[in-house]
């Protein structure tokens, strides 16, 4: 350079160090623009356990991908809403996401009635919404009805009555002939209540009560002291929130021994179930649990080291896998294309936590099949048994319970 600086004319040398600085920076490409994916979550009100569960778990497979080195090169960005468990909040927020801040994709939400709301957002702005918890069959009754419109919604949670067959296999397996119903004042929980009428009606299992108390001001004593009334075998607790707790406390408190099988959410949290008396079984559904398989364990392992408590099995387990499931089905399109992620998702399997998805005609995933099925756990003082499915696991014997601690 010095043999150019002393021949060279000032203006030229000038030049010259433009280009060469113009060339280093051409060199150098510019980070990739972030993969903005919204999340739509009840973080506070009656529902924030299980919204701060469900944001946790999309947290952690966003940060998966982006140690795996992102989604087609670009590094994966999480934006977050508090639906607050209510309807025009959750509307609001989608709408906020995929207008203002832009979010290729949107996770959520939580209760049936918010995800009605923001499937309409998503279907305005061709933006793929992944439903993992919310089950009310009005979500993929409009992909049925409507395809054109409603193309971009996939629910990868169990259907209502998806749900209400697998719970009602496990009653079947119980040998009882007398249930109570007992839930939350929210859509699903109704809807539920009446398709597990009609899923055991055949199986000669009658109804003997059936209550629900409100999810903002519940009163739980009146309820209690009716089921135990009714004299059921076993209880169904259909309120996945807070409440739940609560609940299973005054009903032991009441002298009632019946076992209660419960949807799932709260009372599938260890630190729960240790303050609650297990003197008769509690059962908890789950889609997936520690010990179910090893790609359930290495799940909850890697939960628990990231937050210090293991997961519940369902309202975080279930949009883990749709988060993961979305971001393989992007890379399966080979391009942030809503359409192009549309048709993958439709005609792919896709791994998860839960078992391996696949998507019907109204875009549900298909569970109640040997690859994707729900999971029974009983909480005992020791940790928790996986008692339900009675086929064999890996390294399970065919009908033995596993203990989880």
């Amino acid at each position: 350079m010095r043999r150019v600086a002393r021949f060279l004319p000032a203006p030229l040398l000038a030049l010259t160090a433009l280009v060469l600085l113009s060339f280093a920076a051409s060199a150098s490409p510019e980070p990739a623009a972030p993969l903005r994916i919204g999340v739509l979550a009840p973080l506070s009100g009656p529902f924030a356990a299980g919204g701060s569960a469900f944001t946790q778990a999309v947290t952690l497979a966003v940060e998966q991908a982006n140690a795996e080195g992102g989604v087609l090169g670009r590094p994966v960005e999480l934006l977050v809403a508090d639906t607050q468990g209510r309807v025009e909040i959750a509307r609001s927020e989608a709408l906020r996401l995929t207008s203002r801040e832009k979010a290729f994709a949107l996770v959520g939400a939580y209760l049936s009635e918010e995800t009605v709301g923001v499937i309409e957002v998503a279907a305005a702005s061709r933006s793929v919404l992944i439903v993992p918890v919310a089950a009310t069959d009005e979500i993929t009754d409009h992909v049925r009805r409507a395809y054109d419109r409603y193309r971009y919604v996939f629910r990868v949670g169990y259907s209502i009555p998806q749900w209400a067959g697998m719970m009602a296999e496990f009653l079947v397996r119980q040998g009882v002939s007398r249930y109570a119903f007992v839930g939350t004042g929210i859509r699903w929980n109704r809807e539920l209540a009446g398709e597990l009428r009609k899923a055991l009606a055949p199986k000669r299992i009658a109804l003997v009560y059936e209550a629900f108390y409100s999810p903002r001001n519940p009163a739980f004593e009146p309820v209690a002291v009716a089921a135990m009334a009714g004299a059921p075998e076993i209880l169904v607790l259909g309120d996945p929130g807070g409440n739940s707790a609560e609940f299973v406390k005054r009903v032991r408190e009441s002298g009632a021994t019946f076992p209660i099988l419960s949807v799932g959410g709260t009372l599938g949290d260890a630190r729960v179930a240790a303050t609650l008396p297990l003197s008769a079984p509690l059962y908890v559904q789950a889609a997936s649990w520690k010990g179910a398989s090893q790609a359930a364990t290495r799940y909850a392992e890697a939960f628990e080291r990231r937050y210090g408590y293991m997961p519940v099995g369902y309202s975080d387990t279930l949009p883990y896998d749709a988060a993961m499931l979305l971001f393989s089905a992007i890379r399966a399109a080979g391009r942030t294309d809503s359409d192009a992620v549309v048709t993958a998702l439709e005609n792919g399997t896709f791994p998860g936590i839960a078992g391996t998805y696949r998507f019907d005609a109204s875009h549900q995933a298909v569970w109640g099949t040997p690859e994707l099925h729900g999971i029974v756990i009983r909480w005992e003082p020791g940790g928790a048994r996986i008692v339900s499915p009675d086929s064999p696991g890996e390294g399970n014997p065919a009908g033995a319970e596993r203990r989880v601690p």
